[in-house]
């Protein structure tokens, strides 16, 4: 069986044609869809206790912790002048939050991938740099925390 595949072969697909994803449209509610700039952080991290058998045995059990610490997903988006927030903070979202990931900006029909999130609460807000000395945009960083994720590409 070989292990490398020359270039045009079948199973390359992958190779010739990531996923290319630069823009991102985050759908609150169902009702607002929000345009974004950077997605941080999408994590999911689960603990694991070592258990090492005694005696002659060298074994080592992994048992998997109780969730400590909530997974996180970061959002940084522009703050427009007509500007209304669908996430306040400390709203927990009835419907899950769908992220939207695409190739082509304002494609959003047929996305390359799409994180579904459930059980969605907003944990804290940042707002980017003020400074009188220069111009700039100003973004506002949405931390929330979910219970699960879906992927679909």
């Amino acid at each position: 069986m070989a292990l490398y595949r020359e270039p045009g072969r079948m199973g390359n697909e992958i190779l010739k044609n990531p996923a290319v994803s630069f823009n991102f449209l985050l759908r609150v509610e169902g009702n607002y869809d929000l345009p974004c700039k950077k997605i941080s952080a999408i994590t999911r991290e689960l603990e694991y206790e070592s258990i090492q058998e005694g005696g002659v045995n060298d074994y080592v059990h992994l048992r998997r912790k109780p969730v400590s610490s909530p997974f996180i997903l970061e959002v940084e988006r522009y703050v427009c002048a007509e500007y209304f927030d669908p996430l306040p903070l400390g709203k927990q979202l009835e419907m899950p939050l769908v992220l939207y990931v695409s190739s082509a900006a304002g494609k959003f029909g047929s996305p390359v991938r799409t994180f579904t999130f459930y059980g969605c609460i907003v944990m804290g807000k940042t707002y980017g740099e003020l400074d009188a000395g220069g111009s700039g945009l100003l973004t506002e960083t949405t931390k929330i925390a979910y219970q699960r994720l879906m992927v679909e590409s």
